[in-house]
């Protein structure tokens, strides 16, 4: 008998994040830009933990040390998602005499 709850219905043939075809995609993906990752705990009672990787090597380090068995892991294109014509605000921080730069390199 198994130690996860029965109920869920735990199988071999299930979504896997950690298949070759998903990290493969995940990885091509990250070669245009960045990737926002929601992580789900299972039976974490706790809110997602949502998180934005540059780099395949650290989003693959934190598959290894910090999923856990169930866990759900839903994966977006930021580059498609974050674009300067959808933002909900836009502005730039002021200094001591609330001023802020008309132009500037970003």
């Amino acid at each position: 008998m198994n130690t996860y709850d029965d109920p869920d219905k735990w199988v071999s043939h299930g979504q896997k994040i950690t298949a070759q075809g998903k990290l493969e995609a995940i990885r091509q993906c990250m070669e245009n830009g960045p990737i926002i990752l929601e992580h789900r705990f299972y039976r974490g009672a706790r809110a997602p933990a949502r998180i934005v990787f540059d780099e395949f090597e650290v989003f693959a380090k934190y598959l290894e040390n910090q999923a856990n068995p169930g866990d759900a892991f839903y994966i977006w294109d930021y580059t498609v998602l974050c674009r300067d014509d959808n933002a909900i605000a836009y502005g730039k921080y002021p200094d001591k005499n609330d001023r802020v730069p008309e132009g500037g390199a970003y």
